[in-house]
């Protein structure tokens, strides 16, 4: 059996640090590694002039040969092949990360390439996409009355995607016993082992309530037991995962080459916003580390609001207090999950709901 590396031991070095002392997720240490691995290939043949016939033949030696007009090569590369700036930001952070641990931690290279070299910011900001009022409605009631476990499941498993905005690798950890039902509420393993507590409304509790009485327990065993099975009875892949979410949006008639399984979380976090949740609330239930993460969504807001201002012909359909209403009401009892949330806060969500007045400081009023 072939265990050759696909990359060098020091890359690999890099990662096993990245995930037992950043507590880094393995999503973005595999990113990371991928522009390693480019970085490298780049300057096996810029540099070297193809000298390695694969970059894990090449040693730190190389690395501390590396100068700034390589990295500078690099970044000029990256430009010319059209990548755009975010992508371009995050490829020299990555690598800013790589020789900072090399010239820091292992003390392998005596000079910092990137000392020289100055932080390029992300300019553009990409708003994400979320479903409508109409088309969440759809996708929510698409298993409304299905008698088919495995749609049982997946109606389980899309209302908590889509009313408790949790990531894809947060479904697939979700286990029995992070639940607690009594209470309505359970708990969140999520990146870079972090946790936290969500929510069940009453729609969601139901609908994961029908999936726990059809759920093949045979297969449990003490703890950790994975609350999605697959039909063999082993925890779900992400590969499985994504094919459910794009089942449904198929079934749905929803377009699965625009929404992807990410569009679900975008919903939950834009209509928690739109109904009045605090910024800081909706931060805390998605586990963003940075306010500025949680942010993208009042950009969002600001977009729609301007898109619709814009309009020659807009009478009649900017109604705030039509707005209001609809919002709330969306997927049977969303704004329940606003409620816990914001009164661990202490924010008085009732008079919210109730108020006609809608600033933000009329909003945020404080329990006395």
């Amino acid at each position: 059996m072939d265990t050759e590396l696909k990359t060098p031991k020091f890359v690999e070095e890099f990662a096993d640090y990245l995930v037992a002392i950043r507590n880094l997720s393995q999503v973005y240490i595999t990113n990371m590694k991928v522009t390693i691995e480019q970085f490298l290939e780049f300057i096996n043949i810029h540099k070297f002039k193809s000298r390695y016939d694969s970059i894990n033949e090449m040693s730190l030696n190389d690395i501390r040969s590396l100068n700034n007009s390589d990295i500078y090569s690099f970044i000029f590369f990256l430009a010319e092949s059209h990548y755009k700036n975010n992508s371009r930001v995050v490829k020299i952070e990555h690598l800013r990360t790589f020789f900072d641990y090399l010239f820091r931690i292992e003390h392998s290279i005596f000079r910092e390439p990137f000392k020289k070299i100055n932080s390029e910011r992300k300019i553009d900001k990409k708003l994400p996409n979320y479903l409508s009022l109409e088309e969440a409605k759809r996708l929510i009631d698409l298993y409304k009355n299905s008698i088919n476990p495995i749609e049982i499941r997946d109606n389980a498993m899309l209302h908590i995607f889509l009313n408790c905005g949790l990531r894809l690798s947060e479904i697939k950890n979700l286990n029995i016993e992070y639940i607690n039902l009594n209470d309505d509420k359970f708990t969140i393993i999520g990146k870079g082992n972090k946790e936290r507590t969500n929510y069940l409304n009453d729609i969601t509790k139901e609908a994961l309530l029908k999936y726990l009485n059809i759920r093949d327990n045979s297969h449990d065993k003490g703890r950790n037991n994975p609350l999605f099975l697959t039909d063999y009875g082993f925890r779900m892949s992400v590969t499985t995962i994504k094919k459910i979410v794009k089942r449904a949006y198929r079934k749905a008639n929803l377009d699965e080459n625009i929404y992807s399984v990410h569009t679900l979380r975008h919903t939950c976090a834009t209509i928690l916003y739109k109904a009045g949740c605090n910024i800081r609330t909706i931060q805390e239930l998605l586990g963003h580390v940075q306010i500025d993460t949680t942010e993208i969504y009042t950009h969002l807001h600001d977009q729609e609001v301007m898109d619709v201002m814009l309009m020659k012909e807009f009478d009649g359909k900017f109604d705030t207090n039509n707005i209001h209403s609809v919002e709330l009401n969306l997927l049977d009892g969303q704004v329940e999950i606003i409620l816990r949330a914001l009164e661990l806060y202490g924010y008085n969500l009732d008079y919210m709901l109730n108020s006609n007045d809608s600033s933000d400081d009329t909003r945020q009023e404080k329990l006395a």
